[in-house]
């Protein structure tokens, strides 16, 4: 019975912290769909900080960051500028799995080999937190389901570049900060709070910059298939991309195929990814006769660049290649 009490009273805690965080109104196109929270609340006694926090993506450490702030220490398991497809964890990497609270992880089989290192190797205290399971589909009204996870509708792996949906990944962590540390509830949902308006506002400034690019211009040509929610969001067409796994190199007849939409349909530049060999978009340019630029998607440039300062870089290349108007 005693048993049964703790979990109750730990099931309708976690119901609290999900009003208390958003719930359904964290964001205007996405919110957590949490089904059995995997966290149980610490009392004030038996909990120290910091929060020792690994995540696999180098740009989550800034979505625990805005949460934690200087109640986490945060790594990321992928070193910077390295592909997340494809990165293996070293013994060393392995080492760092020991005292690690939290493992925050994206799903959808962008980080699957280290997700299986960290489910085999993790602390048995430790939690590990996938993203994808816990975020509503942003294709579930087309796909007539509002209860729709992004791992059930198997949906693109890059969620978090429609900013809404980046605000979710915050709400997921917060929800769990809080029901780790229980105590420091205020500070955790203001941190949260703050940070999800930054990403709304970002939403905003990203609409309308967007708007000033000619409407017959707004379309994709992309290294990999990573901007299919952020088109989405923003109403911009993916056209296509050289590469279905980053891994694999260009086929000659994707390439030709492109090269022949660049053409037929006017689109004034294509998009190599920061990261990736851009070979094939210099020689897709080439071809078309257009320019070759750049953006991130899951590989941050040097230097320090956080999420929002990713996504502001991005627009203002897509709005300068695609022929929109620079803000005043």
């Amino acid at each position: 019975m005693l048993k049964l009490a703790t979990f109750i009273a730990a099931l309708l805690f976690a119901v609290g912290v999900l009003t208390a965080c958003g719930g359904d109104n964290a964001s205007p196109s996405a919110s957590p769909s949490r089904v059995n929270p995997s966290v149980s609340p610490q009392s004030p006694t038996e909990l120290e900080l910091p929060i020792n926090v690994a995540v696999t993506l180098p740009l989550f450490e800034d979505f625990v960051r805005e949460v934690g702030r200087e109640n986490v220490v945060v790594l990321s398991l992928v070193p910077a500028g390295v592909d997340p497809h494809s990165y293996e964890l070293t013994a060393g990497d392995v080492d760092r799995l020991r005292g690690v609270d939290f493992f925050f992880v994206n799903g959808l089989g962008l980080d699957r080999k280290i997700h299986e290192v960290v489910e085999a190797r993790r602390d048995e205290t430790a939690y590990l937190i996938p993203f994808a399971p816990n975020i509503r589909s942003p294709r579930r009204g087309e796909l007539g389901n509002p209860e729709l996870t992004a791992e059930q509708a198997r949906d693109n792996a890059h969620l978090w570049l429609d900013p809404a949906i980046a605000a979710v990944y915050a709400e997921i962590i917060a929800d769990e900060f809080i029901i780790y540390d229980g105590i420091r509830e205020d500070f955790y949902t203001l941190s949260f709070s703050a940070y999800k308006d930054e990403m709304l506002a970002l939403v905003q400034e990203i609409e309308a910059q967007i708007q000033t690019i000619p409407e017959a211009n707004r379309k994709l040509v992309t290294h990999h298939d990573s901007f299919a929610h952020f088109a989405r969001k923003f109403g911009l067409e993916v056209v296509g991309s050289a590469v279905t796994n980053p891994g694999n190199q260009a086929a000659a007849a994707d390439i030709d195929r492109l090269v022949q939409a660049v053409r037929d349909q006017g689109i004034p530049a294509v998009f190599s990814e920061h990261g990736y060999d851009d070979a094939a978009m210099e020689q897709m340019a080439s071809e078309a006769g257009v320019e070759v630029c750049a953006l991130q998607s899951d590989i941050l440039a040097d230097g320090g660049t956080t999420y929002i300062e990713m996504m502001r870089a991005n627009v203002a290349e897509l709005v300068r290649c695609l022929g929109g108007s620079a803000p005043q």
